[in-house]
């Protein structure tokens, strides 16, 4: 980040950034368009209000594990003190939609009675689960906590106050000059991979093995599906597992190989072969092998043949469903 992070924010930013902090709502919107630095600005709003004393902890709700851990990293990094104090490790949690939703208890259990947080919920519009039970538990559970929804398009949320700005999407010519692409990622290192690629700035080729998975992890979550993205130790060849309910059908369980891949280094049969031992060691009603190049002749044979239980999303597969979840179709 730069030396002084506040100075480098546009007047906008810095406009939300004051209003916010003055202010003490219950429930706050921040909508801005992808690419202009809202969850950065968030999470400087959530320093302020911490190094103020306006709150004791901050909440920040995710989609992805790895997401809401980075998240934790940036806030460390946040403040515009020339010398920050360190923050305790209990004065910020990370955690993921999926376990807010499934085990709050485990969430709030530790905090004691009287806690003021700033519980931030990213992405709202991305999600498929209804938010405002979840921020009106925290406030019942800790009365003078504040929320903070972020969104890329107005969603139907009753808050307070509203922060809105540049609505107006980027074009193509605008992302396509240099000074755009520094600005992103100097303003919004937290701007979501899906649009980054689609948007050019980033290339399938450029990601790293661990982005592919959060790219991978993103997207099955934007489909609907309660996503684990493992910790990356490559345990059983599984990077992605994703569970969804599809009612009187039962439970579809997926699990997920990234292979980071040049495009002329195809996958082979052999690996296709190791991802069906390993989807029955998980008992996973489907193994997937994502990748950013091609299979073999041999390895789309054994796909086909197994395509009940075996599935593939090569280089064109995967440029056709990040264009396909930006569009919501």
């Amino acid at each position: 980040m730069p030396t002084d992070p506040i100075s480098a924010l546009h007047p906008e930013q810095r406009q939300f950034l004051e209003h916010f902090a003055e202010r003490n709502d219950a429930r706050s919107l921040l909508v801005a368009a992808s690419g202009l630095g809202k969850s950065t600005v968030a999470l400087f709003a959530a320093r302020r209000l911490y190094d103020d004393g306006q709150v004791d902890r901050v909440l920040m709700i995710s989609a992805t594990r790895a997401s809401s851990e980075q998240w934790s990293e940036y806030f460390a990094h946040a403040s515009s003190a020339k010398v920050a104090e360190p923050v305790p490790a209990n004065a910020t949690q990370a955690v993921t939609y999926a376990r807010l939703s499934h085990d709050p208890e485990a969430v709030w259990r530790e905090a004691p009675l009287g806690t003021r947080w700033l519980v931030i919920f990213d992405d709202v519009d991305w999600q498929g689960i209804d938010v405002e039970p979840l921020a009106a538990d925290a406030l019942l559970r800790f009365p003078g906590s504040r929320i903070l929804f972020i969104a890329s398009q107005p969603p139907p949320l009753a808050v307070d106050v509203k922060f809105a700005f540049g609505m107006e999407f980027f074009t193509a010519e605008v992302l396509a000059k240099p000074e755009t692409r520094s600005n992103l990622l100097t303003l919004s290192p937290s701007i979501g991979l899906i649009e980054r690629v689609q948007q050019r700035l980033v290339g399938l080729d450029d990601l790293s093995w661990r982005e592919l998975e959060m790219l991978i992890a993103r997207m099955l979550e934007t489909d609907g599906y309660n996503v684990e993205l493992t910790r990356g130790s490559k345990d059983g060849g599984v990077d992605v597992i994703a569970v969804k309910d599809l009612g009187i059908a039962g439970m579809f369980k997926a699990i997920w190989q990234a292979k980071r891949n040049r495009v002329d280094r195809k996958i082979g049969l052999s690996l296709v072969r190791e991802l069906a031992d390993t989807r029955l060691e998980h008992d996973a009603t489907k193994a997937f092998i994502v990748t950013t190049s091609y299979l073999t002749r041999g390895a789309l044979d054994r796909v086909e043949r197994d395509r009940h239980v075996l599935g593939k999303v090569d280089r064109d597969d995967l440029d056709l469903w990040i264009d396909r979840t930006l569009r919501g179709t």
